[in-house]
């Protein structure tokens, strides 16, 4: 009976907590916004625009799913955005094998150009578009978003379970169906769709998040990443998600999601 007492109160403070994250207006869902057609596909997404007056900031999410599917639909996460105040666009990109690297960096770059040139129509404040990804979507949206050089700037980056240095994975399946070559033969190519070499000067601020026990994506990849952008004075935060694994972080990361749109909130342009 004591547990459960403490199971009924431990459920009530975390329902009162996601009450007050979550307070906010209605948000309106629009789905399959395309942003562009390529290769006979129609890409696009789903824009969550919350019920509130004047421009909002925006964020790009970024689905994962190993490049070659989309497994991690982002819609949780999308919703919580929203209802934290955000303008969100959750993309889909085209996917390996058929589609190599950098099809779909350049697809999420697109995204992003997409919804700068379009901010207006969904009262976004453009310079306020920040992006968020999982897994190959963190890597996607840093590779995208890290050196966009003469494109808009995003305000701030949440990278989750990010595959950083794809050269620590030479007999990677996955890897290998992205790039098209084993890495002893292209070990160039490896290096060139690896974010950790892709900060510059000019790189926005970046939050890591990290499965503690994540073994399909090693936790000192979050390390690496961190390294790269401190050596280049990237402002940068991780956070540790104790005791789950790779896919328990992307469902149950609701304190590292928590910190993350605290992030994208202090990193945002003052008008």
């Amino acid at each position: 009976m004591k547990i459960f007492l403490i199971f009924t109160a431990i459920l009530f403070i975390l329902g009162c907590s996601t009450l007050a994250f979550n307070k906010a207006a209605d948000v309106q869902k629009i789905e399959n916004v395309v942003y562009k057609k390529i290769d006979g596909q129609s890409l696009g997404g789903d824009m969550y625009i919350p019920n509130l007056a004047g421009n909002k900031p925006a964020v790009v999410v970024v689905h994962g799913g190993g490049w070659t599917n989309r497994s991690g639909k982002m819609e949780g996460l999308s919703t919580k955005l929203a209802r934290a105040g955000f303008v969100v666009y959750n993309i889909t990109y085209r996917l390996a094998p058929e589609s190599r690297h950098p099809a779909q960096m350049n697809d999420v770059s697109d995204a992003l150009a997409w919804l700068y040139q379009h901010a207006d129509k969904y009262e976004i404040d453009s310079s306020n578009i920040s992006g968020w990804g999982y897994s190959a979507g963190a890597h996607l949206i840093l590779m995208a978003g890290l050196d966009r050089q003469d494109a808009p700037q995003l305000r701030s980056i949440v990278a989750g379970g990010t595959p950083a240095d794809l050269t620590r994975w030479p007999n990677s399946p996955l890897v290998l169906k992205l790039i098209g070559e084993p890495m002893a033969k292209a070990k160039t190519e490896w290096q060139d769709a690896s974010p950790v070499n892709h900060v510059t000067k000019n790189s926005p601020p970046v939050f890591l998040y990290h499965g503690q026990w994540d073994t399909l994506v090693e936790p000192e990849q979050m390390a690496l990443m961190a390294d790269a952008l401190k050596q280049k004075d990237i402002p940068v935060e991780t956070y540790t998600v104790n005791f789950l694994g790779h896919i328990l972080t992307y469902a149950m990361a609701g304190s590292a999601e928590r910190r993350g749109i605290e992030f994208v909130r202090a990193h945002k342009a003052s008008k």
